[in-house]
């Protein structure tokens, strides 16, 4: 009989052996840069033009996709092309230089790599899967003793067959005598289909003073498009319907049947120096109450200046042709900078 000590010691040296050879299993990845350099590691992720890679003696690096001349990978893998179409199974190099070959049980696909703009591991952990970003700003103008203070963030959740994403913004300015705030809460869940459609769910909730809005929630539904999708720029449109409740500073509340329009685009250079252009635009015209019509838009240039730090420069604002009070401003608008943390 073996005693209980050396069992120990001997469980515990397999348990070692196993957790080395499937840490050593799982980075069996490769991909070749145009340049020759050959790089083992694993596949993360492919997204807005960068493969997110992990290694042993590098740690987790994006690679530019346009320096890519092979990648080959024996995991599964979910894989969308430019024309929205989708592809499930192993990654391979078999087509030769500049093409992505997918085999799955579908068949064998080849296409140039250039066509590719998204590879999800399907059985990757769902913490890889979430992109946070989050910033402050703050500015100080002594002339007219002006104060603004901006905090926002962005999440999305990207799975095989959904999207689940949102953005938080909330503006503070101080004169000296009076402060008005700002703040929207926006979540959208996607339901990706074949040819780069998808439906939606939509929530709202927001705040403001100029346009004397205590609160207003929003919840609808919808079909989208997304029209362009490549390793450069993304643009699509939705509509549907929602209902919209609010609340005014004078108690006074309605509720709304209001039609939803989005159109989003985005633009990344990745090249030096990494840039990216983000437009947001939502409409809601009233159904209920003829002739009125709302919106919420940001426009923000967000440039890189150490890895996963950037400084952001951002337009946003809201308008409403008929706001709930007499005394309330049509449209509330910032212009503002400030520093922002991808995790």
């Amino acid at each position: 009989m073996i005693p209980t000590d050396r069992w120990s010691c001997w469980l515990a040296g397999l348990a070692l052996a196993l957790s080395a050879t499937a840490a050593t299993a799982a980075k069996t990845d490769v991909v070749v840069l145009k340049n020759g350099d050959r790089i083992t590691g694993e596949v993360k992720g492919l997204d807005r033009g960068r493969l997110k890679y992990s290694t042993d003696s590098m740690g987790t690096v994006y690679i530019e996709w346009d320096d890519i001349d092979t990648l080959a990978s024996k995991e599964f893998h979910r894989v969308r092309d430019t024309g929205g179409r989708l592809y499930f199974g192993t990654l391979s190099a078999t087509g030769g230089a500049d093409t992505l070959t997918v085999e799955g049980a579908r068949g064998t696909s080849a296409l140039p790599l250039a066509d590719f703009v998204r590879i999800t591991p399907v059985e990757d952990s769902w913490k890889e899967r979430i992109d946070l970003t989050v910033g402050a700003g703050f500015s100080y103008a002594k002339g007219s003793d002006v104060t603004t203070a901006t905090a926002y963030a962005d999440y999305a959740y990207t799975a095989e067959t959904h999207i689940i994403a949102g953005t938080f913004r909330s503006d503070t300015t101080d004169d000296g005598d009076d402060t008005s705030t700002r703040n929207l809460l926006t979540g959208q869940y996607q339901h990706l289909r074949e040819h780069q459609r998808y439906r939606f769910l939509l929530g709202q909730a927001e705040q403001n003073n100029e346009l004397d809005v205590d609160l207003r929630v929003l919840a609808g539904a919808g079909l989208g498009k997304y029209f362009v999708q490549n390793n450069r720029r993304t643009w699509l449109m939705a509509g549907g319907l929602g209902v919209a409740h609010e609340e005014s500073s004078d108690g006074t509340a309605d509720t709304d049947l209001e039609g939803i329009f989005q159109t989003r685009y985005d633009a990344f250079l990745y090249d030096t120096p990494k840039l990216d252009l983000t437009a947001n635009l939502y409409l809601f015209p009233s159904i209920t109450e003829t002739g009125r019509i709302r919106s919420n838009y940001d426009i923000t240039l967000s440039k890189e200046f150490i890895e996963d730090l950037s400084l952001d420069l951002t337009f946003a604002g809201s308008y409403d042709s008929r706001p709930a009070s007499d005394n309330a401003d049509e449209a509330d608008y910032s212009i503002t900078t400030g520093l922002s943390y991808e995790f």
